[in-house]
């Protein structure tokens, strides 16, 4: 079993990088590899409750991250540095997250396997 981590980078409300990472996240997890995902840089979006609004039609993609615990995608990460630099609590995220600050970041990319960037 490979270990292979998925950074995303991309914010939700610009292009489809963050769902096209969910569905390939979701896809690896399917055939068996140990999955995790760390949320970096404006990421750190997608972890924050999104409501419908008319003016600015977001799909609420995120709340598939709910389907973690059902693939068994259990390290979820999400950068220190990049919620402070955007003024987000951790207590405003709606999934369970461990905080990692930059060493922490540094030692979980050193025991991957692969590491997608997304």
């Amino acid at each position: 079993m490979r270990n292979i981590l998925v950074l995303q980078k991309h914010s939700p409300f610009n292009q489809a990088n963050g769902r096209e990472a969910l569905d390939m996240l979701l896809a690896l997890a399917a055939v068996e590899h140990n999955v995790s995902v760390l949320f970096y840089a404006d990421a750190v979006y997608q972890l924050l409750e999104t409501k419908a609004h008319a003016d600015f039609p977001l799909k609420a993609y995120p709340k598939s991250f709910k389907l973690f615990d059902l693939y068994d995608i259990e390290n979820v990460y999400v950068c220190e540095q990049s919620l402070k630099e955007r003024a987000i609590d951790i207590s405003a995220i709606f999934i369970n997250v461990t905080l990692l600050n930059a060493q922490d970041i540094k030692s979980l990319l050193n025991n991957q396997d692969e590491v997608i960037t997304s």
